[in-house]
């Protein structure tokens, strides 16, 4: 008795880790056990009917997997989200001057000014000039290490500023500049792969340093 109830316990601390996204085991093996347990109770409960032995072998046949598919939906569907669902995500839009302003209370002469050396504009689509900004450069610890890259790219046009950090790079495991530098995925990805989550949670000083050095191979190849 004295081991099963320990059993239990561990079952029961286990399955509060699950459903606050902090178990590390298998969650399949997990949810199968708890269904079993769950099963037997329901199977001791029959049998302690009168009549009811053969009911509770018809249950059995077929219970432990439809309740081990329940729980599963219950409590692994959200655990198993890709961690892009459950972490900040890079917005995909350009934000005109006055968004900018708006949603981060930067000046617009503060803006214009650091255009090209803190932050970098494109022409907005369908017009042949004025300004829009890729809002991902303003999102987290971003605009405290985009100016080491912007200027190591300053030569460049802003276009190939705007492809060099949208791009996916073999070097950066398929994520883009401005992914790796952000430490955090496009909101477009729909997965994240384990090598690209291990990269991006390495130390900002290392991820700027692979940014950089991309950078600078951009500027001696621009082709």
């Amino acid at each position: 008795m004295e081991l099963a109830t320990k059993r239990n316990s561990d079952a029961k601390a286990h399955l509060r880790a699950l459903v606050n996204g902090q178990y590390a085991g298998d969650a399949d093996a997990l949810i199968k056990e708890i269904a079993t347990d769950l099963l037997a109770g329901v199977i001791k409960g029959l049998k302690a009917k009168p009549g009811a032995e053969a009911s509770a072998r018809a249950v059995s046949g077929v219970a432990q997997k439809e309740i081990a598919s329940r729980l599963a939906e219950w409590l692994i569907k959200d655990d198993r989200q890709s961690s892009t669902d459950r972490r900040q995500l890079l917005p995909v839009a350009k934000w005109s001057p006055e968004e900018v302003v708006a949603r981060t209370g930067i000046s617009k002469s503060t803006l214009y000014r650091g255009d090209q050396m803190q932050f970098y504009s494109v022409v907005p689509m369908g017009k042949k000039n004025g300004r829009a900004y890729p809002a991902w450069q303003f999102i987290g610890d971003v605009p405290s290490v985009l100016p080491a890259v912007l200027t190591i790219l300053h030569g460049n046009s802003r276009l190939q500023v705007n492809t060099f950090f949208m791009s996916e790079q073999d070097a950066l495991n398929e994520l883009c500049p401005a992914e790796v530098l952000a430490g955090m995925p496009f909101e477009d990805r729909t997965r994240i792969p384990p090598e690209q989550e291990r990269l991006l949670a390495l130390p900002a000083k290392t991820r700027l340093a692979k940014v950089s050095t991309l950078a600078r191979m951009e500027v001696a190849d621009p082709d």
